[in-house]
């Protein structure tokens, strides 16, 4: 190992170069240990015995290929190596999400999770996690990082495990219908768009889906899957474009569902409880018209759907609205973008990925449950973050508008001046206090004109709520704040009216930072926030970046540092951190660009020395004392100030002398100027950089 490549493609030499045997630490304990195979070693024994303790299987024997008749030792390999990748991942920041190292993840940890329930018979939902702790007890103490993130780990790895659950049980049933068609129709491989469809649907990636083929005597087309993958895409596009102008319900068309189609309003309590229900499908809304099939619409027509029934949360309170699909397994498909309600009629506008769907469909609600789940972080956060406002800055402090989405939380409030510094370490350290106490969120309709007695309670000016309206407590049972409304102690505590979704106990938020505070009116300020997993990014971010201003203020002086330090202030200004942390790494910034410019001053009021003593020791030479003319290479940088400090000495205090002089090297770069005496025709120096061509 000699060399880093460069994104340039140029290759830099390695401080510390060596020779890779390609005898890791496994192989070498299997040689010292006389095993045939790396998991044979006392390395794997601490997993598969846990392993072993959680599922019940029979005891590893080391078996391989078909010596490994029922599967049990190859699975037990995959789940130990999963869970390895997935704690050490998770530790180093690597979050399952759809992309980059994020998918890896999140792919290796749905492949396990299928091994587990098809090999060892184990229940999804906390698999993964029940054997982290036999991992952590084995390396913790070589890699600290797993001990202390443990308990990250573990609710990463149950919230995935939880959300793959939902679909693994229908995803697996529909494999296998493709699986028999194609095996009935004399084919030897699924067709991509099944392929992609399985993904798409049910969250199989690509490699689970070729591996469950592999076991049917099946292959997969990747070039076919990929066509089926951008066919879909394109063909969505366009269609997710009009979904986010899709017409609204006016107030002609409410009052027909309400009085000549005579519809009800659906019932959309499940919105505040977890995973699929069912509903029934009442009607379609082209943007025109209500109709009560999909059958003589075009596919990829932008629609509107009304159902009976609804988990999904409609944009309102500043949250945004859910997306996901409503689908009849293996027979219709409806991608929801957008959920709005109008006139308490929740519509769920999309398309039809495929199939047709009709007036009575029973049909599944499958909200995306990885989006809400930082929603809820953030929704809950929110709530916080106001009680913690008005804890820093005072009873002024009122709400003045919010957003709150799966990326961040943005919080407008009335306040006369910006918020300092201190304030805002108060208010992040008030707010993680809260969180960390893993207070249980309560919420409780109640009586309108009740609920205002409460003591404390935070609600928006103006706003218009309903009767009963939703009280949200934080650490505090509803029914306890209503038996004493005026108790001043609950001004200590979080109560709000709102219909949005929080999470169970604060606790699951992690973490809240401040990323953004600045005014966007007179006497509103703005607050932006990030929590939970968003947070720690942002975290991680910020010691990336201090870990770069360590490496440059470690570098020699010279052209390499001064170039990093410009490259690094741009990416100062665009990092998105904690605004206390930002302003440590803006000071930790100025120190080293301080000591660079003063380094800079002071290396070119030397070199300026060199340049002219340079110079005139040549004129001070015997044989030169009657010269007029010096040309020469100067023993220099490419230092145009310098060469400009010659120039004007010999202009202004040594005019008859002409003199023309280099400094540079091919390397680098090459100044020169020139100064013509009086005792010729006189004009001004001028530098000029030169690049040498080889």
């Amino acid at each position: 190992m000699h060399s880093d490549r460069q994104k340039d493609k140029s290759l830099k030499s390695l401080p510390a170069k060596h020779v890779d045997t390609g005898m890791g630490f496994e192989r070498l304990v299997s040689a010292l240990q006389n095993k045939i195979s790396n998991y044979a070693t006392d390395v794997f024994t601490p997993l598969f015995d846990r392993i072993r303790d959680v599922t019940g299987a029979r005891q590893y024997t080391d078996k391989y290929g078909k010596d490994d008749v029922d599967g049990i030792d190859t699975a037990y390999r995959v789940v130990a190596d999963h869970v390895r990748l997935l704690s050490f991942a998770i530790a180093d920041g690597a979050a399952p999400n759809n992309m980059g190292r994020g998918y890896v993840v999140r792919r290796v940890l749905r492949r396990g999770v299928r091994y587990a329930r098809k090999y060892f018979q184990a229940e999804i939902g906390s698999f993964f996690s029940k054997i982290l702790p036999a991992l952590v007890e084995q390396m913790g103490e070589q890699f600290p990082e797993l001990k202390k993130k443990e308990e990250d780990i573990r609710e990463i790895l149950d919230e995935e495990e939880v959300a793959f659950a939902v679909t693994l049980d229908r995803g697996e049933k529909q494999f296998e219908k493709y699986a028999a068609l194609a095996i009935k129709g004399g084919q030897t491989k699924l067709s991509g768009a099944d392929v992609w469809r399985l993904y798409d649907t049910f969250g199989f990636p690509e490699d689970l889906t070729k591996l469950m083929a592999e076991e049917r005597g099946l292959t997969i087309d990747e070039a076919e899957v990929s066509v089926a993958r951008e066919k879909a895409r394109e063909a969505s596009k366009a269609v997710k474009e009009a979904v986010q102008t899709f017409p609204k319900l006016n107030v002609h068309q409410i009052a027909e569902l309400e009085n000549s189609i005579k519809i009800p309003r659906p019932d959309s309590e499940a919105k505040y409880s977890k995973g699929d229900t069912k509903g029934k499908v009442q009607l379609i809304f082209t943007g025109s018209e209500f109709r009560k099939t999909s059958k003589e619409l075009p596919p990829k027509t932008p629609l509107g759907l009304l159902l009976d029934k609804t988990n999904f949360y409609a944009e309102s309170g500043g949250q945004v609205a859910d997306s996901g699909r409503i689908l009849i397994d293996g027979v219709a498909e409806f991608k929801v973008l957008d959920v709005q309600e109008f006139g308490g009629y929740i519509v769920h506008n999309g398309y039809l990925e495929y199939g047709e769907f009709t007036e009575g469909d029973e049909v599944i609600c499958e909200y995306d449950e990885l989006r809400r789940q930082p929603i809820r972080n953030n929704h809950t956060g929110t709530h916080i973050l106001n009680h913690a406002l008005r804890e820093v800055l005072g009873d002024e402090v009122n709400q003045k508008g919010s957003l709150v989405d799966q990326d961040k939380l943005r919080f407008d409030f009335s306040h006369k001046s910006q918020v300092s510094l201190p304030e805002i370490k108060k208010i992040e350290d008030l707010s993680n206090k809260y969180i960390q106490q893993n207070f249980k969120t309560y919420y409780k309709d109640v009586d309108l004109d009740l609920a205002r007695e409460i003591e404390g309670v935070r609600a928006v000016f103006g706003e218009t709520y309903p009767n009963p309206v939703r009280v949200v407590s934080i650490g505090v049972d509803v029914d306890e704040l209503l038996s004493n409304p005026k108790n001043p102690e609950w001004r200590n505590v979080s109560v709000e009216f709102c219909g949005g979704t929080h999470v169970d106990q604060t606790g699951i938020i992690k973490d809240l930072i401040i990323v953004e505070e600045s005014g966007i009116a007179k006497g509103i300020r703005r607050i932006v926030a990030y929590t939970g997993d968003g947070a720690h990014q942002a975290q991680r971010n910020a010691k990336v970046f201090s870990e770069k201003l360590d490496h440059i203020d470690a570098i020699q002086f010279g052209p390499e540092k001064a170039a990093e330090i410009k490259a690094a202030s741009v990416e100062l200004d665009a990092l998105t951190v904690s605004v206390l942390t930002k302003e440590e790494l803006r000071t930790k910034f100025a120190k080293i660009q301080k000591e660079i410019v003063e380094e800079q001053k002071k290396r070119q009021k030397a070199e300026s020395k060199t340049a002219l003593d340079t110079v005139q020791g040549h004129f001070k030479q015997e044989e030169n004392k009657d010269s007029k003319f010096f040309v020469g290479h100067l023993p220099i940088s490419a230092n145009s100030k310098a060469i400009a400090d010659v120039m004007n000495y010999y202009k202004t205090k040594d005019k008859e002398r002409t003199v023309y002089v280099f400094a540079g090297n091919k390397d680098e770069a090459v100044f020169h100027g020139v100064y013509v005496g009086t005792v010729s025709q006189s004009f001004s120096w001028f530098p000029v950089k030169l690049v040498f061509l080889t």
